[in-house]
């Protein structure tokens, strides 16, 4: 039986590595190849925008595999998970109209706004973007999203220190980033 690979769509040079200036090819956490198909995984990308000119920077980018996005889930605090996903549904349901409206054939407008707030990415000084993958693909049963800045603050006020403390533990493995980059914490959402 054939199966339907309609959900599957390449993946947007929005989401490539911006080091490696291509697809991202093994998790950042174990080192599993990505690009053999035979697992999901999350790319996340943080951009800082600077308003008034046409120039934008990558603060970080990354991707990781399902199975090391949850066991870092699991490491969070059980207290923050839940502040986070009573967020996320109260917030979710503030926008569900602008949710509904959303056409899943634009994929690149699927991450052009904050699916909390509508806000254009070019509005915002900061914002993250969210891919799910498998192998070469983008998944459009989950489709890719984005995040603006003055709600990963929200969610980053919502963090125990513990939570914090483990978040800031990833970065500080995978990344040395630029001081002041991650101001005040890393922010990191592993869906």
């Amino acid at each position: 039986m054939k199966q339907d690979n309609s959900q599957y769509k390449e993946i947007p040079k929005a989401f490539h590595s911006f080091e490696n200036e291509g697809l991202f090819t093994h998790c950042i956490e174990c080192e599993r190849e990505l690009l053999k198909g035979d697992c999901d995984y999350v790319i996340e990308k943080a951009v800082r925008n600077y308003q008034g000119f046409k120039a934008e920077d990558v603060i970080f980018d990354y991707a990781i595999c399902i199975d090391c996005a949850i066991e870092i889930q699991k490491r969070m605090s059980k207290e923050s998970m839940q502040k986070i996903q009573e967020y996320m549904q109260v917030q979710l349901l503030k926008g569900q109209r602008e949710l509904q409206n959303r056409d899943l054939t634009d994929v690149d407008g699927l991450y052009s706004k904050c699916m909390f707030t509508d806000e254009d990415k070019s509005n915002c000084e900061e914002y993250q973007v969210f891919a799910f993958c498998r192998g070469d693909k983008l998944n459009l049963q989950m489709p890719p999203y984005m995040v603006s800045g003055p709600i990963l603050d929200e969610i980053s006020e919502l963090l125990s220190d513990e939570t914090r403390d483990e978040l800031n533990g990833f970065f500080n493995k995978h990344f040395s980033p630029a001081p002041g980059m991650f101001n005040p914490d890393p922010r990191l959402i592993l869906i």
